[in-house]
């Protein structure tokens, strides 16, 4: 990494690198994505290759990622050829799309099997497997609701009302405020 970046930027593209399997990226792309969320200013590839310390075509494969996940802007400055990356400022834009990628690579196919299972399930001797369908059942019915709240949150991208919440069946401890 460029040793020109500060310690805080340093720290924050290293936690994103890590993270950013959790969020469906590429180590390369959470720290591209970490360093554009720093910079202060827009970025050429070629500055992101010089901080980064990547191949250009490493670069390029990602800043399209990121520009198809529709978190950056490709930007030009007036009489200068070259192509400019800013963050978009629209945080609740970019979580909504983070948790949408989360959602599809995971709780959808998750939600699929589980639906695939109990229907198996149901055309098999039901006795013999009752309390396997039984937890099938429950647990779709948790993570279907789940689905309809982050659907609603991505949908939205604003709070989530309440009543949405309701419909998830499970209890939720409050904290004790201190």
């Amino acid at each position: 990494m460029d040793s020109k970046l500060n310690p805080s930027q340093i720290l924050f593209l290293k936690t994103w690198g890590d993270i950013a399997g959790f969020w469906g990226m590429n180590k390369i792309m959470g720290k591209m994505y970490a360093l554009l969320f720093s910079s202060t200013e827009p970025l050429t590839l070629d500055d992101l290759c010089e901080k980064l310390q990547i191949s250009r075509g490493n670069a390029s494969m990602n800043i399209r990622a990121l520009l198809k996940w529709d978190v950056i802007k490709k930007i030009r400055n007036a009489g200068d050829r070259k192509d400019y990356y800013v963050l978009d400022e629209d945080m609740s834009k970019i979580i909504a799309q983070f948790i949408r990628e989360r959602k599809k690579r995971e709780l959808e196919p998750a939600l699929r099997t589980m639906e695939k299972s109990a229907t198996l399930l149901r055309k098999a001797s039901r006795g013999r497997h009752s309390v396997f369908l039984k937890r099938l059942e429950e647990m779709y019915k948790i993570g279907s609701a789940m689905d309809e709240v982050l659907e609603s949150f991505i949908s939205n991208q604003t709070a989530i009302e309440p009543a949405t919440l309701k419909r998830i069946p499970v209890k939720i401890k409050q904290r004790m405020a201190v």
